[in-house]
């Protein structure tokens, strides 16, 4: 409330008249947005105003109790250099007053406000800026092979210390293609690294995407930030998938008779994804896809055999499966072929057809 309005009896008429002299009280539009943020990283915190500059906008941070240390002023422009040395304010035309903090450290974190006075009359908007230290996946490399049954064990951990912001809660979660693994959490006062580990066996037919996430919330005076944060990534492995040996061949979806001129296709599971070879009886290759057309000149009771073949690790793996060529199959197709044939309905247009053919024939 202005000063002002002390010499007058009743301060809310006071406060609507200097309100209709002055037009809007402040240019504030909306205040910097609470970042969690990692050491080195860069942010931008935002104060929007009517005039889409610094004009009339001062800047202070708090740490801890103290009651905030200036580092802009509209009037001097920044304060404390020494002190602020990776502080950048600027104005934007499209947002306003922007402060930028490059290479963060753990000690930038703290309580932020922006603020602007007009008839003594003082607008703030705060934001909370937390700096996270994350330390490299341990492991720094996973193993680009990994088979079925190896023991996978990892470990990422941050370091949440600040002398000024306190989270209220912390998870710490591994994840595997967005499946949650293993967490931690704590609702202590985060002033020292925490480290999550994992192990498991890989099994077959996984995919590994591990990615380990921390996820907090900070509350300043019980108001200021009460909600959680958006996942922030720690660490992660490229992804991997579970190499493991040629399983169980399949023809034609576990079709078990066979006839000359049909297509087998051989299907088996595995990863890397198998070879395919084909033999005939006299262990000749015929085919090097996994699949094959039987020939016309094969006989009943030809066999066939399909190999898939795969290496898991250096160490090569192989599985076959032969075919027999049976005759009722192919007996049966071409009786029902010939009869189909034979029982066609004689039309008016075949008829003729085969009149001129013969006429022309007699000429």
């Amino acid at each position: 409330m202005s000063k002002l309005c002390r010499y007058f009896p009743v301060e809310m008429w006071c406060f609507i008249l200097l309100t209709l002299l002055t037009g809007v009280l402040s240019s504030i539009r909306k205040g910097p947005s609470n970042s969690v943020k990692k050491v080195g990283d860069t942010v931008q915190l935002i104060c929007k105003t009517d005039t889409n500059s610094c004009e009339g906008i001062d800047w202070t941070k708090m740490e801890g109790s103290q009651s905030g240390t200036a580092f802009y002023r509209s009037a001097y422009g920044q304060l404390n250099p020494k002190k602020f040395a990776n502080y950048v304010v600027s104005s934007d035309a499209r947002d306003g007053c922007i402060v930028t903090i490059s290479n963060l450290s753990l000690t930038d974190s703290g309580v932020f406000t922006c603020s602007e006075e007009r008839n003594q009359i003082e607008e703030k908007k705060n934001a909370v800026l937390l700096v996270i230290e994350a330390s490299p996946c341990s492991p720094r490399v996973l193993d680009a092979e990994i088979a079925k049954g190896d023991s996978v064990s990892i470990s990422c951990s941050v370091n949440l210390h600040s002398d000024y912001i306190k989270p209220s809660s912390v998870q710490l979660v591994w994840l595997n293609s967005n499946f949650s693994l293993r967490s931690i959490a704590s609702n202590e006062s985060a002033s020292s690294n925490l480290t999550l580990p994992y192990s498991s066996k890989a099994e077959q037919n996984e995919t590994l995407r591990f990615r380990c996430s921390l996820s907090l919330s900070v509350n300043q005076d019980g108001t200021l930030y009460d909600q959680s944060s958006p996942n922030i990534e720690i660490c992660s492995f490229p992804t991997r998938t579970v190499l493991y040996p040629v399983t169980e061949i399949k023809f034609n979806e576990n079709q078990e008779q066979f006839a000359k001129g049909e297509t087998v296709l051989c299907k088996a599971e595995g990863h890397p994804p198998p070879a395919y070879e084909w033999k005939d009886k006299a262990e000749k290759v015929v085919s090097n896809v996994e699949s094959y057309t039987i020939t016309e000149k094969s006989s009943p009771g030809d066999v066939f055999e399909c190999t898939a073949k795969n290496s898991v690790k250096g160490v090569p793996h192989s599985i076959s499966k032969s075919l027999i060529v049976v005759t009722e199959f192919l007996e049966t197709k071409a009786l029902g072929t010939e009869l189909s044939s034979a029982s066609s309905p004689v039309t008016p247009t075949g008829l003729l057809v085969a009149i001129v053919g013969l006429l022309l024939y007699e000429i």
